[in-house]
């Protein structure tokens, strides 16, 4: 099929496009609206001049001071959205990936594609286009089970969070834009540190509130003890049908015993499942046959884990070989 492709920096200059996911939406540049640092882009698969696909990354600079590409990466989460079930996906996939990296070839130093949920997914054209990858593990909940969220706990978990509600933790829903602040520092606190999990500035948040929480696309709820925030969860939400926990946090050493992070995301939970989302996915939790850390952790909530990939380029092919090889 004769396929267009166009790459898109503004949003205002988007032709119509359902809303059909929650990560490749031309409502997502919102997220990246006035962000420093964040250059968001989308790329429109056109049949017929009719939009068939679109495939939506943000490059993400790291220094602040210096712009030139070595400091530049480019980050892609989930499979990309399709307008029309019928046309090959795969195809689609490739003339959208190759399309992504001529525009990137001299704009970042690293690509990184993520969230994909299925292993094999665009393998041809991530190998088409020099990706590596390495195994991962997605992590989903399923909530059309006739057990609810409650008996898929580990008897831990169930313990913990009656634990936590004896002592008085409590979560609320975050409904204006006063503890905006508060929340944003906790997170930069519990993540920042971590090179591979930088949280993007205030904004970021700010926009997520007025773009997504005012239009029902996403909640945060914060954990609270004694009217202190002590732990919170950002939700994203696509259409009643997958709730995406995108940042979880909480104060696990000074409040340890008040489990505030298990407690968080057992309430997110119960909330998907009282409005009748399908799924909630944690998405990739870590590398697969990992047997402690983050996925042993977010497994004792009940759900499946299935095997995954992240797939990685480097545009310098030299550099590109060695972590390649590495890999394998």
């Amino acid at each position: 099929m004769n396929y267009k492709l166009k790459v898109y920096y503004k949003k205002e200059d988007l032709p119509h496009l359902d809303e059909v996911s929650f990560f490749h939406s031309a409502s997502t540049f919102d997220l990246y609206k006035n962000v420093p640092n964040y250059t968001p882009l989308m790329v429109v698969c056109f049949l017929n001049n009719e939009p068939v696909a679109s495939l939506f990354a943000h490059i993400m600079r790291i220094n602040r001071f210096l712009n030139t590409s070595i400091f530049k990466r480019c980050y892609v989460s989930q499979q990309p959205a399709y307008y029309n079930e019928n046309l090959p996906k795969e195809a689609i996939f490739c003339e959208l990936l190759d399309t992504l990296m001529k525009e990137l070839k001299h704009r970042v130093f690293y690509t990184e594609v993520r969230n994909l949920g299925d292993p094999i997914f665009g393998y041809k054209a991530f190998r088409d286009n020099c990706f590596f990858s390495s195994k991962w593990i997605n992590i989903k909940n399923s909530l059309q089970r006739k057990r609810n969220i409650w008996n898929q706990l580990s008897r831990s978990r169930k313990s913990q969070v009656n634990k936590a509600r004896r002592k008085g933790v409590y979560t609320e829903e975050l409904t204006n834009e006063v503890e905006l602040a508060e929340i944003y520092e906790l997170i930069d606190k519990n993540i920042h540190w971590k090179f591979s999990h930088r949280f993007p500035p205030f904004s970021y948040i700010e926009n997520f509130y007025h773009s997504f929480i005012l239009k029902g696309k996403g909640k945060i709820f914060i954990t609270k003890y004694e009217g202190k925030a002590i732990g919170g969860i950002i939700l994203g939400l696509n259409n009643n049908k997958t709730a995406y926990s995108l940042y979880y946090w909480g104060k696990t050493r000074t409040y340890k015993n008040l489990n505030p992070t298990i407690y968080t995301i057992w309430h997110a939970m119960t909330y998907a499942e009282e409005h009748d989302y399908e799924f909630f996915d944690f998405m990739d939790c870590g590398y697969l046959h990992e047997k402690a850390g983050k996925p042993r952790f977010i497994l004792q909530f009940g759900g499946k884990q299935h095997a995954t990939r992240r797939w990685y380029k480097f545009n310098w092919s030299w550099i590109n070989y060695i972590a390649a090889k590495f890999h394998e």
